[in-house]
């Protein structure tokens, strides 16, 4: 290999690959690359769900949908850039080489962006839960004054800003570097880490400290605590249907949170204080911390869903609006096939319907879901917020994990 290397003078493309053994070779590609796929199409589809009901317009009014809304967006964009910088990853080595020359051109810019999705869904979660915490503890004045949409859309432009401009510095971590892929014989692509990224100063300042303090340790105290004041608050109050399953969906998504993030909080000590007596343990477990990743933006919709009264009933509703849509649309077509003139007058009547009916046509769900109005609950709007403030791996030799 390091002849042929020589020969195209090119680097090798494994030059910059975390782990070569085939045991953790099989692993990615098992844990990345097949079951954290399959995770996330219905992380996809979930949240492309929750975005449609919260943004109704019984819904869109209320604060809280449109943080909700906008953490499902985060997590949508969130789960597409995972499957982009893991699953594809694990694939780009055992594939076509047309899979490593799309990785290797994309990774430069799906990498910064999955940062910035990251950062995003951490903020709009600590946003939603301090709303919620506005609207379940303080007084009613405090609700009517914080609470509001018109201010929930301007703390999501503005958090939006900052996680832009906090996540620039990743534009410059990884670049594409021309190597030999000796399997094909062929020039390919490889992801390698840039001299800023393995600057120690830059490392131990952004990673270390900004990191920790901004997107690890900090958004996780603050939702605990503050979860922890809303349950007990809800607690106290009269029982209620709607209320007792939002301190259900609050329960649940703070376990949800804690146990997606444990792994990644571990494996950031690791790597500060014993990585290079477990590196070989530490890239499996990175694996294991990135599935948890997409597990967690996908557990948004079913969270909801199972536990959330007000998104159900609007859900539900929508559904059997599109049904009612949909046998409307067929008896329409129906009609409109007995009265057409059959330009096949030979055929008979049953032979004509066939050939002018065919199939039942195609309803999109999102044509038939726009007037959608559904039941409205006027205080009883989920409290539910769920947190995907979750790990990235950083590509590259030197690269490691700088997960929450």
């Amino acid at each position: 290999m390091a002849v042929m290397a020589d020969k195209y003078d090119l680097p090798p493309c494994n030059m910059c690959m975390i782990a070569t053994d085939p045991t953790y070779q099989a692993y990615n590609v098992t844990i990345s690359g097949i079951v954290l796929a399959i995770v996330g199409v219905f992380g996809i589809v979930g949240n492309a769900f929750v975005i449609f009901v919260y943004t109704r317009p019984s819904l869109s009014k209320q604060s809280t949908s449109v943080y909700l809304a906008a953490l499902a967006m985060s997590d949508l964009c969130m789960v597409c850039t995972a499957m982009f910088l893991f699953a594809l990853e694990a694939w780009r080595h055992h594939g076509p080489p047309v899979l490593a020359l799309i990785y290797g051109g994309g990774a430069p810019f799906v990498f910064p962006l999955g940062a910035m999705f990251q950062t995003t869904s951490v903020y709009f979660c600590v946003a939603a839960a301090v709303d919620c915490f506005i609207s379940v503890v303080l007084s009613s004045r405090a609700k009517r004054l914080l609470c509001t949409a018109k201010r929930a859309k301007i703390t999501v432009f503005v958090l939006t800003v900052c996680c832009i401009l906090y996540n620039i510095p990743h534009f410059f971590e990884v670049e594409s570097i021309a190597c030999y892929e000796p399997r094909f014989d062929i020039e390919s692509i490889q992801v390698c880490p840039t001299e800023i990224r393995q600057n120690q100063l830059y490392y131990t300042v952004y990673y270390t400290y900004m990191y920790t303090i901004f997107m690890a340790v900090g958004p996780l105290l603050l939702l605990v605590a503050i979860n922890v004041v809303v349950v007990i608050a809800v607690l106290r109050r009269p029982a209620d249907d709607n209320e007792d399953s939002d301190t259900i969906s609050l329960i649940l998504v703070v376990f949800l949170f804690i146990c997606c993030n444990s792994l990644s909080l571990l494996i950031n000590f690791l790597e500060l204080l014993l990585y290079e007596q477990l590196a070989h343990t530490i890239v499996y477990l990175v694996d294991a911390s990135n599935f948890l990743v997409v597990c967690n933006c996908t557990a948004n919709f079913f969270i909801y869903l199972a536990f959330g009264k007000t998104f159900r009933h609007t859900f539900i509703d929508a559904v059997k609006r599109w049904k009612s849509a949909s046998v409307a649309v067929d008896a329409h077509d129906d009609t409109q096939s007995v009265g057409r003139i059959s330009p096949l007058p030979l055929l008979s009547t049953k032979t004509r319907d066939h050939a002018v009916g065919g199939g039942e046509p195609v309803v999109f769900l999102w044509d038939r879901l726009n007037n959608t109005t559904s039941r409205r609950d006027s205080d009883a709007l989920t409290c539910m917020f769920q947190t995907s403030s979750n790990d990235l791996i950083v590509l590259g030799n030197g690269c490691h994990h700088t997960a929450v």
